[in-house]
């Protein structure tokens, strides 16, 4: 969420305005280029090798700031994931006197992220510099050639107003070549959260037309027919073809080591990964037919971390919010009298 967050902060905000510049620098390049060459096509002999190693020096810069912005990008997001677990979890790492700890990772990721963005700051004064000596040389020695010419060649068409041309529109690329540079930076943000659209979402919350009664699971059978598991449609199956039945009220036992298929089952009861084929019956109800909420909301897990519960005891007395606080109290007060 910090990764998605950052990069749509520089699409919505920085990106429109370096998009306007580089247009407007590149369009200005062109047509300026196209008319000084409509009239004085000569221009292209002083013009022309300028722009063609300003052109190499932009591919060879982005070669390696291209890489560069990702490599901070996920570095950047490291830094923020962690700096809100951290603020989420203060309670509990001062209850356990962890801050030094905390505060040392924090240092890590944050040492991780400056090498790359000080390389990515490094690699654009690089390119900066380049054009900038670039300009210079061309400036100081047009100068020097107007000045070291006879008195009244200064015309149109002459060697002077060629290099006074060529210089205008050789600054202009070199402008032209930074904003596109900058653009192909930000660009890198819109290429991070294009891998978010290809995620496939989940299934209905709620399917009207195929809701289970109130009382389901009554029994709490489990069929499995065929059960196919994969985490990528590329990939091969973690659970082959699996079929069997678990009666209701039984208590089963699944062993395994680790990578043999445990909580891949588990996941495939809670929808939390889709089966790729077969079917997973509860009370003659076919999971993958319903929504999500509905079967969610109506069977149990019991996480292996050793948290007793998260939240309030309200919350997770009546984690859907269905009944009043009188009739939580009630059940409470029955329970110890049991």
């Amino acid at each position: 969420m910090m990764q998605v967050s950052s990069d749509l902060s520089i699409i919505d905000l920085d990106l429109p305005f370096t998009m306007s510049f580089s247009i407007c620098a590149t369009l200005n390049a062109y047509i300026n280029s196209s008319v000084l060459c409509f009239f004085t096509w000569q221009i292209l002999l002083v013009a022309a090798p300028v722009i063609i190693m300003a052109v190499k020096l932009q591919r060879y810069y982005l070669a390696s700031s291209k890489e560069l912005m990702r490599i901070n990008g996920t570095t950047k997001s490291l830094v923020a994931n962690h700096l809100g677990e951290s603020i989420a979890g203060a309670v509990t790492i001062r209850a356990f006197k962890q801050e030094d700890r905390f505060f040392a990772k924090s240092l890590d990721l944050i040492d991780n992220n400056a090498s790359p963005s000080f390389h990515c700051f490094a690699a654009t004064e690089w390119l900066t510099q380049r054009l900038e000596i670039m300009g210079a040389a061309i400036l100081s020695l047009s100068a020097l050639v107007i000045t070291l010419l006879p008195a009244g060649t200064y015309s149109p068409g002459s060697v002077g107003m060629l290099l006074s041309y060529g210089l205008s529109l050789n600054m202009l690329f070199l402008f032209s070549i930074q904003n596109q540079c900058s653009l192909a930076n930000q660009i890198i943000s819109v290429e991070r959260l294009s891998q978010y659209m290809g995620i496939v979402s989940e299934a209905p919350y709620i399917m009207k037309q195929n809701q289970p009664p109130d009382a389901w699971p009554s029994v709490g059978k489990i069929e499995l027919e065929g059960l196919e598991i994969k985490y990528n449609q590329d990939a091969s199956p973690v659970l082959h073809g699996i079929t069997c039945t678990f009666q209701g009220g039984d208590k089963i036992g699944i062993v395994g080591r680790t990578g043999s298929g445990k909580t891949s089952l588990i996941n495939a009861i809670f929808r939390l990964v889709e089966p790729s084929g077969g079917k997973i019956i509860i009370d003659d109800y076919d999971i993958t037919e319903m929504g999500l909420h509905d079967l969610r909301s109506r069977i149990g897990l019991i996480p292996q971390d050793p948290i007793l519960f998260y939240g309030s005891i309200r919350y997770n007395l009546d984690p859907q919010g269905r009944f009043s606080d009188e009739q939580i109290w009630e059940v409470g007060f029955h329970m110890l009298l049991l």
